[in-house]
């Protein structure tokens, strides 16, 4: 290659190299903002899924407050434009500052004095360094708007998946505002006393509780798996053909309903058309409520014919001797059943008690056995009686039973107190495994039945007849469509309750929110609670919590009209009584009745009490005119504020402890001419 070849490449290769260098220097600012948008990104995401997890159940779970958000009510809003550094519609970077460091530093050691706990981990919380950015970047980032609805999609992926993303589907295509049925596309994971939401826009919601879960009032009477489409329930009432039912979270239509279900149980002594009462050779297969045919007439079932006793020890198959609770409604010869094992009872020795007695008379037999050691609301009866007449002399009482008398404690008989230092349980002799039932173990406290007997209502349907020994017994046979409306096959043990479909009665528009109108297809959310009963933050990062101690009330001076001022934080408030009163000399007793720490101002003005000026989180006092005020002062205690002349004229009382104010805490007062 000649001179003039190689200066040419070279001249080339030089402008294709400024020309590359050029571009970077151009597109370098661009990525570099573009990777702090992702990581900005990236951290507000992360510190949404931190809130939806560890702050929303006090907080909202947009950041709202507690009280807007239905959760704890003493929770600040955190949704406040001076956490995001901006004053009256401007940013102010040096507010936004203050803001990071207030957010960083509460969420690390918690609010001492308050429920807001510590999440720091080196003092002892959850949450890592890094977790606690994202969190404040989350809390105080996102310009004037905010980052909240981040926080608000966390927090519905996370209670869409706890209802199973359920969604509204009503007959008419929308669930009415007044409605308070509502159908649902699956009503598995809903239970009673529940609160679910609906979301109406980006940022409001109606909040509901589910009062109940409609049913059909029957049960299976037996465990069926995935494939049976023909199965045995507790009756047929509530049930029709042609209807969607609910068996756990599988819906079925019902294609047919008959009386010929036959579980192989026969009437084991004949029944007259009298009798309340009926005997069956397998007692134990029924639970209150099920609906058996017997010929022509309907049955109800009502509960198992109990003795009143249980079993006081656990028993083997062998042994033919053991303690009950009692021996009243027990004799000799009688047949008593526990669990499906019969047995006769072959001798029975009643309970009694050793006793001190300090003024002996005589008690007749039937003489109630009352506990002396009862608060108001106990019930001082033991349920035991004398079962023979005592004289003075005696202290061995044969009684009814022991449930209910311990040994050491001291009892009442009429105007007797004696005090029991022994007692002697009841106990049978039985022959076992009678009428070809099989022996068995059994628990203490299993319940002694008489024999195969159960109370039943006569006549459900049919005129109660006379019914022979051996007659059969038939349950409601229900024939189903299994897995309808695209649910999934499930399993369903004995007892599981037969619901209409996905229904689910609500009570509308709770927890501060209003009812509204929803359409079809639209997800139905979870809404988890506050935690139940929080406790205050005591100590942390060196703080510990103001301890009010006890103190009588301020005395007011002579003559001066007296106005009582309750500071409350669950939810935020300020309570004033009166609310009204003559110019002159005022004292205000403000009592802390929160949790927290708050302060009282009393602020002549006539601007509304949720429109005064504002700074930093609080209100701005050098723009007003405050006329009286208290030093913070702790929960508990009380402070009094004496104002010497109170001119006629609008006053707002606050607490002015910052984020307090924009919670709740305040109200309007009005003082007026004498």
């Amino acid at each position: 290659m000649n001179t003039g070849k190689q200066i040419n490449a070279m001249v080339i290769v030089l402008f294709l190299t400024l020309i590359t260098i050029g571009a970077y220097t151009i597109w370098d600012p661009f990525r570099s903002e573009t990777a702090e948008d992702e990581q900005l990104e990236m951290d507000v995401r992360r510190g949404a899924t931190t809130f939806a997890l560890n702050c929303r159940l006090c907080h909202g779970d947009r950041g709202q407050g507690g009280l807007l958000g239905g959760r704890l009510p003493q929770a600040l809003r955190l949704d406040q434009d001076f956490l995001r550094g901006f004053e009256m519609g401007e940013l102010d970077e040096e507010l936004l500052k203050g803001s990071v460091r207030l957010v960083t530093d509460t969420i690390a050691c918690g609010r001492v004095g308050s429920f807001m706990p510590i999440w720091g981990a080196d003092q002892g919380g959850t949450l890592s360094e890094e977790q606690i950015r994202q969190l404040t970047v989350l809390i105080t980032g996102g310009g004037e708007e905010g980052f909240w609805e981040a926080a608000q999609e966390h927090a519905d992926e996370i209670d869409a998946e706890a209802t199973g993303h359920a969604t509204v589907q009503m007959p008419g295509g929308a669930f009415a505002a007044g409605d308070t049925e509502l159908i649902v596309s699956n009503a598995g994971p809903f239970g009673e006393g529940q609160y679910i939401r609906i979301r109406i826009d980006d940022e409001t919601e109606e909040r509901l509780q589910i009062t109940a879960i409609p049913s059909t009032g029957q049960q299976l009477v037996e465990d069926i798996g995935r494939t049976p489409r023909r199965f045995l329930v507790s009756g047929a009432e509530g049930i029709e053909i042609g209807a969607i039912i609910r068996l756990d979270g599988e819906l079925m239509e019902v294609t047919a309903v008959r009386d010929d279900g036959d579980p192989g149980i026969v009437l084991d002594i004949g029944l007259s058309a009298s009798d309340r009462r009926i005997s069956v050779s397998d007692p134990a297969f029924f639970r209150p409520g099920y609906v058996v045919r017997v010929g022509d007439e309907l049955i109800r079932v009502i509960e198992p014919v109990e003795t009143g006793q249980t079993l006081q020890e656990p028993i083997g198959r062998a042994e033919t001797t053991f303690a009950i609770s009692g021996s009243v409604g027990l004799s000799v010869g009688m047949v008593i059943r526990m669990d499906s094992e019969l047995l006769r009872i072959t001798e029975l020795e009643p309970a009694f008690l050793e006793v001190e007695r300090t003024s002996p008379v005589p008690h007749t037999s039937g003489t109630a056995i009352l506990k002396t050691d009862v608060e108001e609301a106990e019930e001082p009866d033991t349920g035991q009686t004398l079962l023979e007449t005592v004289g003075p002399e005696q202290t061995t009482f044969v009684v009814s039973g022991t449930s209910g008398i311990t040994e050491d404690a001291e009892f009442q008989l009429g105007d007797e107190t004696v005090r029991v230092t022994a007692i002697e349980l009841a106990r049978l002799r039985v022959e076992r495994g009678i009428q070809g039932t099989d022996r068995a173990a059994h628990s203490r406290r299993v319940d002694i039945f008489q024999r195969n007997l159960l109370a039943v209502e006569r006549g459900v349907a049919g005129a109660p007849a006379d019914h022979r020994e051996g007659a059969e017994l038939f349950f409601t046979t229900m024939e189903v469509a299994r897995a309808a409306a695209g649910s999934v096959r499930e399993q369903h043990i004995k007892g599981a309750e037969l619901f209409l479909g996905h229904r689910l009665t609500v009570e509308r528009g709770t927890l501060e929110t209003n009812a509204a109108e929803h359409p079809n297809g639209i997800l139905v959310l979870d809404f988890p609670s506050a935690p139940d009963d929080p406790t205050p933050n005591e100590e942390a990062c060196g703080q510990r919590r103001s301890i009010a101690t006890p103190q009588p009330p301020p005395t007011p001076p002579e003559g001066a009209q007296v106005v009582d001022v309750s500071l409350t934080d669950g939810p935020f408030a300020v309570l004033a009584s009166p609310e009204t009163i003559a110019d002159g000399l005022v004292f205000f007793q403000v009592s802390n009745d929160g949790t927290q720490d708050h302060n009282l101002r009393v602020i002549a003005t006539d601007l509304p009490p949720d429109d005064l000026p504002t700074s930093r989180g609080a209100v701005d006092e050098e723009q007003l005119n405050v006329v009286g005020s208290t030093p913070d002062f702790a929960a508990g205690s009380i402070q009094g504020v004496t104002v010497e002349q109170l001119s006629p004229g609008n006053y707002v009382l606050i607490c002015n402890v910052p984020g307090h104010y924009l919670s709740g805490m305040r109200v309007g007062f009005e003082v007026t001419p004498p």
